[in-house]
């Protein structure tokens, strides 16, 4: 028996679109049972304990059969690996909220490899694990920061992910704001248009920049523009009720810059430590129509840790 705890992660950070994410202080556990330790005559079994807020929950249920994406990703690693999956348990304690833009797909991904890998017993590194999962995800801004912990920002090259890990300075409190109803990844890409102007590029490859800047030397107060971002928060935001309300409120209240968590709708917003934020949104969120979650997370400095065999 072991266990692999993950975390939620948020991803594009405003202007890093699909290259730039960090990890959050919100987690999914596996505890994963093998061979003899299963007490049952099919190949696998899921078991799961949904965590999640009922605000926010939606009624949404974690699949416990084939479609399951722990177990898709084991399989694909099973086929990638040549190797037979021994019968197998797996318990999952949920806590990040799904089709919010904190990383579940990402959580289960990094999660499936893991467990994989023990299981097998192949052996790979956490960097040719991390490549797998980058190949499977299509992008690295949600896996990358899953595996390695705080910001990570990186590009695919021939195959291969290259990245930098900025360590995030504990000076930052990170609020998040998890809406009652949910926005997949893939219809808030149908939004987004095909094509973008030189003068949209210059923006966001500018203030990408300003961005890590910003967070590597500590200089914190241009951070309001560091987030700004004209390739998909404008167009996402039609699908967000609120969005440009609530982050405007954050600015008001001090905050140092706000954004989308990923493809949405959750939003971030970046303050200093202890600075009250999160208590004067939750009050503003009780005069909007829609219930937002607003939760204080610090970054996660690890990444997924697996425990020790018993």
């Amino acid at each position: 028996m072991f266990t692999v705890k993950i975390p939620a992660t948020s991803a594009n950070l405003g202007p890093c679109f699909d290259c730039a994410g960090l990890a959050l202080s919100l987690y999914n556990e596996i505890t994963v049972f093998s061979g003899e330790e299963c007490e049952f005559s099919e190949l696998f079994r899921i078991e799961s304990r949904n965590e999640i807020d009922l605000r926010i929950a939606c009624g949404q249920k974690i699949p416990l059969d084939e479609t399951n994406l722990i177990y898709q990703t084991m399989l694909w690693f099973s086929r990638r690996t040549g190797r037979m999956l021994p019968r197998f348990l797996l318990q999952q304690t949920d806590r990040i909220p799904l089709a919010r833009g904190l990383g579940s797909s990402a959580a289960c991904i990094v999660g499936g490899l893991l467990i994989a890998d023990l299981l097998l017993n192949t052996g790979y590194s956490r960097a040719e694990l991390l490549n797998m999962a980058v190949e499977i995800e299509g992008h690295p801004d949600n896996v990358a920061p899953a595996f390695l912990g705080d910001m990570v920002v990186g590009v695919v090259q021939d195959s291969r992910f290259e990245y930098v890990s900025v360590p995030l300075s504990e000076a930052l409190e990170f609020t998040v704001l998890i809406p009652d109803f949910p926005l997949s990844t893939s219809e808030a890409r149908q939004v987004l248009p095909g094509s973008y102007t030189r003068a949209q590029a210059v923006f966001n490859a500018s203030r990408s920049a300003l961005l890590v800047g910003c967070l590597m030397s500590g200089k914190f107060d241009a951070l309001s523009v560091a987030v700004q971002d004209q390739i998909h928060q404008p167009y996402r935001s039609r699908l967000i009720p609120g969005m440009s309300e609530i982050l405007q409120k954050a600015s008001e209240f001090g905050a140092y810059g706000g954004c989308l968590s990923g493809a949405g709708p959750t939003l971030m917003v970046i303050g200093k430590q202890g600075g009250g934020i999160a208590d004067a949104l939750c009050a503003f969120c009780e005069t909007l129509p829609h219930f937002w979650l607003v939760q204080t997370l610090e970054p996660d400095r690890t990444g997924a840790v697996i425990s020790e065999k018993i």
